[in-house]
């Protein structure tokens, strides 16, 4: 291209103004590392009532924007702040965001996310109309803004503004597909005959995700291990014979880290800084952390911590199941993360069951991931799915040792110990059983023993590089794949 590509990034998440989980810091990183490679990129979010979202002082762009709902006309307002060297826009209708959460509670999803969604997918695009605002290829994420791809299709299908716009959609994880009863098509206002198991509907219900799999011009997911499961009964969660019937469109990038913001050499939230020169930071980093959860831990006491979305795809019923015999080890656990109303319920009471052994905090603020990060001795993740996974390669830049189970990105990026070879970056294992957690940690345990084999492997991960620069070059070739596709006409424009 002789100019410079014009991408759209839209994410229902984007640290620091909203997360639930990865995708938020994907979403902050990857438009940043896109900017610098030369892309002309905006992003845009729905307006949630988040402080750091007022705190970045917001421009109102439009203060009516009447987006078509149901058969009415509902009013969007659309807000602009700077990130960097790019815009982020928000969606605002306070009766769809001005909640304290962007998914749901912790007893389960918002009941209208289905018309919250409609809303927002739709909004983005009326919003690209009123501004003039050319664009070559939109980058959907997730399920919340899977819709775009078909609205381009139907409702759009003769504007001359988005004619020649490709779309590319990133599955950060099929488990999630936004599935809602047949009404809610009426909502998007889309054609009934529309509805059947080719297009529109899985199981009779309206799924967004599926939608966006069929009506996009390529699709892709956030690592080449999980492309595969994906596409498998086992992992794809019904939508496997889809994706391999697009396998010519579907890609996998591995998701990468900010080495800026996720740096131990100069972290503001850390005690003490530290670097594979010179670990003794981590130390105090270390004590920080135990203060921090009111543990009183000896200093040769090893911290495991597990920070994730509190969901059975994280794999807490496994640590549930392990909790008793991993309780009686030499150790100290913290877990932290909101979610499911049942594992709060859970992790308070062992909280209450086990004082001084395990700590728990239902939050997710960045300062506090920094600080465990930091100051832990092991990341546990052991996941029923993990698409990519960015908390291990967090832990490889913070010294802190993965103890993961084998899938998706975990098995790609984690490589088991060998004390044959003195090779490996972690410890993995294959079983989904809270047997095979506790053989595996046992074993990172038994090696944490033993300062200068732990200090191999803690070098062995500070040595890693996962970098968003890989990344955000495969992105842009996968957007240049996106026009090709788009101008070959599959669709028949």
């Amino acid at each position: 291209m002789d100019q410079k590509m014009r991408v759209l990034y839209v994410s229902p998440e984007v640290s620091p103004f909203a997360k639930s989980g990865e995708l938020a810091d994907v979403a902050a990183a990857l438009p940043k590392y896109l900017s610098l490679r030369g892309i002309d990129i905006s992003l845009i979010i729905p307006k949630y009532r988040r402080p750091e979202i007022e705190s970045s002082a917001p421009e109102l762009v439009f203060a009516e924007l009447p987006v078509p709902l149901g058969g009415k006309i509902t009013k969007a307002s659309i807000y602009r702040t700077e990130a960097g060297e790019y815009p982020v826009y928000f969606v605002d209708n306070p009766k769809y965001f001005w909640r304290e959460k962007i998914y749901g509670p912790a007893t389960g999803d918002y009941l209208d996310n289905d018309e919250r969604f409609i809303f927002f997918n739709r909004a983005v695009l009326e919003f690209l109309l009123k501004a003039h605002l050319p664009v070559d290829v939109i980058h959907s994420n997730s399920w919340p803004a899977a819709l775009i791809p078909v609205f381009l299709r139907t409702h759009y299908l003769k504007e001359p503004l988005f004619k020649e716009i490709a779309t590319v959609l990133t599955v950060h994880n099929a488990g999630y597909q936004g599935e809602f009863p047949p009404e809610s098509l009426a909502l998007t206002e889309i054609d009934w005959n529309s509805f059947n198991s080719r297009e529109l509907s899985y199981s009779k219900r309206f799924n967004f995700l599926k939608t966006g799999l069929i009506f996009s011009d390529v699709i892709n997911t956030v690592s080449s291990a999980y492309k595969k499961e994906v596409q498998t009964k086992k992992h794809g969660f019904g939508l496997e014979k889809i994706l391999r019937s697009r396998r010519n469109d579907f890609f996998s990038i591995r998701n990468g880290v900010d080495y800026e913001l996720w740096n131990p050499e100069n972290d503001p939230f850390l005690a003490a800084n530290f670097s594979l020169r010179s670990l003794d930071g981590k130390k105090i980093c270390k004590q920080d952390l135990a203060r921090e959860f009111g543990f009183s831990l000896a200093p040769q006491t090893p911290v495991v911590a597990l920070t994730s979305y509190l969901t059975r795809y994280k794999g807490f019923d496994l640590l549930l199941g392990a909790m008793d015999e991993l309780v009686k080890m030499d150790l100290g656990m913290i877990v932290c993360g909101q979610g499911d109303e049942k594992y709060e319920k859970e992790f308070s009471r062992l909280k209450k069951k086990y004082p001084g052994k395990i700590a728990v905090r239902f939050e997710m603020e960045p300062w506090l991931a920094h600080k465990i990060v930091a100051g832990a001795d092991i990341f546990l993740i052991p996941s029923l799915h993990e698409p990519c996974g960015l908390n291990q390669l967090y832990g490889f830049r913070y010294g802190t040792v993965p103890v993961v189970r084998a899938t998706g990105g975990l098995k790609e990026t984690v490589k088991s110990f060998d004390r044959k070879t003195l090779r490996g970056n972690g410890f993995v294992f294959k079983e989904y059983s809270s047997e095979a957690l506790l053989r595996t940690l046992k074993e990172a345990l038994d090696c944490y023993q033993e300062p200068p084999l732990w200090r191999k492997i803690m070098e062995e991960g500070l040595r890693q590089n996962f970098s968003w620069e890989i990344a955000a070059r495969e992105y842009l070739e996968l957007y240049e794949r996106a026009l090709k596709s788009h101008r070959r006409g599959r669709f028949g424009h």
